[in-house]
């Protein structure tokens, strides 16, 4: 009997025992598993958006070469604007990245650096509540990771007002436990990041004058920062480093949504209507955007330590009155300025409650974290997540073949999307933005189904069909609508024709270039050229215009098997009817481009590959010189 009492009071100790372990491992290392996770998730997600072509470029490439180029001599210099990076922004913190790039000079490292940095921005706010409430801490961490605002800010793009966040949290946390030299350094790293981090600044010197008297401390650190803001973005920045060369007007004014060329005409527009960005400070817009961003917080704990939101409330309410969307809607990057203070009012709000106090807020914070988890992260499993993001696709596979293609140094202009893969190079463009003049490149690397900007999509197109159309351009790399184009390259292999049709069009040669298995066109001269059944081919005519065709032509191109019967055939007018002969005028030059599928039934052997050209209108054939209307321009040989 005693020994079965016994029994039954052991094990409720050994479950005490092994909870209070579990709860003692929580309190000292949970912390450091959550950053952990954190981390990782964070830069693995951005490197599969990077492999998968989704990411944000210009920007993003404008930095990376920035950074590229000072290990060369080149202090903080992109192509992209033909400046420094100061022509946008005051973000000379980016130069201390340049002795990483020393040892790893890969654009995917500062997605890393990103990553870890916000990791420790965590950790840096959960000591200030670990410092009274241990067992809350890891809780009140969690919170903080699994924050949408901090997602977006992750997974948006690389910004240098994100690498301010864990400076901005190791100044609130020097400014919690009253280590002003801690504070200050963390000030001036995060000064170093942004201009408008200088108003943040200042707002740590309004704090010490009015909640802790230290006007020693608070008073230079609010002129300091109130004054570099203003001069920053008003003045130094527009005359020291211009984006271009009559500029006086600070390059991102026109955020703010209120017009004009100078800064006199801004304020008198300003004056005029002082009500416009205050109505925006209340519109539907500004309202949504702080619920999205206070619900994760527990909505009014932040208010709990009002003094704290202070530092964040000029950073929160000018970029509300900003006419700029994402600005006013606080998406992206933008809350990288305010969110540590915010968070730093909701740990300020946790240590100064008693224990019990401070596990309903705890549990309040989680509510809204996890509510806003649900309705607003990007992150895997948030209600703004889209797996396509992160997804590579064989076709990324190909985009990443025709990058590798460039030499590295070639003079490149590319898409958005491509951009982040060519950017550590000396010359490199944002097509059509060429600083340079589109002549003085080599490279160009275009894409039909990418995300065209700063062009539309008709304009992508039309720019891919004139370069096709252009002989001038050397199609080094084609597949699945990704093109690499060499300007002024050596040609490909050709069949010399040599043949005039209608006295007035001369074929002089033709490109065969065959898909092989991973989707690239490779181009051959030698005959018979072997194609599989099922297969395609694409076929250049080079056409010269010996005098202007006194009619429309069309051009057809077929394949035709050992009987005569055609297996594949296209009829065009030149340049995919883009370039129609009534333009021609003599001397033209031209790459008349067709794509031909053979049939999968066609029977394997001998085939030809034959071109006719007609009149458009009255259909009759238009004869080559020799008298014959088909010419035979190569042998074929179909195969399985």
């Amino acid at each position: 009997m005693s020994s079965a009492i016994e029994g039954t009071t052991a094990e409720p100790a050994m479950v005490r025992t092994m909870d209070q372990r579990l709860l003692g491992w929580w309190q000292d290392y949970g912390a450091y598993l959550l950053a952990a996770i954190f981390a990782g998730v964070f830069t693995c997600l951005p490197i599969l958006q990077f492999h998968a072509f989704r990411t944000l470029g210009l920007d993003f490439a404008e930095l990376d070469q920035a950074i590229w180029n000072t290990l060369r001599g080149r202090f903080l210099y992109s192509t992209f604007h033909h400046f420094t990076v100061f022509s946008n922004h005051f973000s000379p913190i980016m130069a201390l990245f340049a002795p990483l790039y020393a040892i790893w000079s890969d654009i995917r490292l500062l997605h890393v650096e990103q990553a870890i940095g916000l990791a420790a921005a965590g950790l840096i706010l959960y000591k200030a509540v670990r410092s009274r409430h241990p067992s809350l801490a890891p809780w009140f961490l969690l919170a903080f990771y699994l924050n949408p605002a901090l997602h977006e800010m992750a997974l948006k793009e690389f910004r240098p007002v994100v690498v301010a966040v864990p400076f901005v949290a190791l100044a609130s946390y020097g400014l919690y436990v009253h280590k002003r030299w801690l504070m200050l350094l963390g000030l001036v790293l995060a000064m170093m990041c942004k201009e408008n981090l200088f108003l943040v600044a200042g707002m740590f010197g309004v704090y010490l004058i009015l909640f802790e008297r230290d006007w020693k401390w608070g008073a230079p650190l609010a002129v300091i920062g109130w004054v570099g803001a203003f001069a920053l973005t008003l003045w130094l920045l527009p005359t020291l480093f211009p984006g271009w060369p009559d500029q006086t007007v600070y390059e991102q004014m026109d955020y703010l949504g209120i017009p004009g060329e100078t800064y006199g005409e801004i304020w008198q527009n300003l004056t005029r209507a002082p009500w416009t960005p205050l109505l925006r400070l209340v519109d539907r817009d500004a309202l949504r955007a702080l619920w999205r961003i206070f619900l994760p917080l527990g909505l009014v704990l932040p208010f709990l330590a009002s003094d704290w939101v202070l530092i964040g409330l000029p950073s929160i309410g000018y970029m509300l009155m900003a006419g700029n969307w994402g600005m006013h809607q606080l998406r992206g990057w933008y809350p990288a300025s305010f969110l540590p203070a915010l968070f730093m009012s909701v740990g300020a709000a946790l240590t100064r409650r008693d224990r019990l106090w401070a596990r309903w807020l705890t549990v309040g914070l989680l509510c809204g974290t996890i509510l806003g988890y649900v309705l607003y992260s990007p992150a895997p499993l948030g209600g703004k997540y889209d797996p396509s993001l992160y997804r590579v696709t064989p076709r990324d596979h190909l985009s990443a073949q025709v990058v590798a293609a460039v030499p590295p140094g070639g003079r490149v202009a590319a898409q958005d999307p491509y951009i982040t893969h060519l950017s550590q190079r000396e010359f490199v463009y944002l097509y059509p933005w060429i600083r340079i003049g589109a002549e003085n490149v080599e490279y160009f690397v275009l894409d039909r189904h990418a995300n065209p900007y700063p062009s539309s999509p008709s304009e992508i197109n039309e720019a891919i069909d004139n370069m096709l159309a252009d002989p001038s351009f050397v199609v080094e790399r084609e597949a699945d609508g990704i093109y690499l184009f060499h300007q002024r390259g050596e040609h490909l292999p050709a069949i010399p024709v040599q043949k005039v049709a209608g006295g007035s069009m001369m074929l002089d040669r033709v490109e065969v270039a065959a898909r092989d298995e991973q989707g690239f066109y490779q181009s051959t001269d030698g005959e018979p050229i072997e194609l599989q059944r099922g297969g395609q081919v694409r076929i250049s005519l080079y056409w010269e215009a010996l005098a202007p065709p006194i009619a429309e032509r069309t051009v057809s191109v077929r394949i035709a098997d050992a009987h005569g019967a055609l297996i594949a055939l296209q009829d065009n007018q030149p340049g995919q009817g883009n370039k129609p002969t009534s333009w021609w005028q003599t001397g033209w030059q031209l790459r008349d481009v067709y794509y031909l599928t053979v049939s999968p039934d066609a029977q394997s052997g001998q085939a030809s590959l034959d071109v006719l050209v007609y009149d458009s209108h009255s259909l009759e054939m238009v004869p080559f010189a020799d008298g014959s209307e088909v010419i035979q321009l190569c042998e074929l040989n179909l195969v399985q």
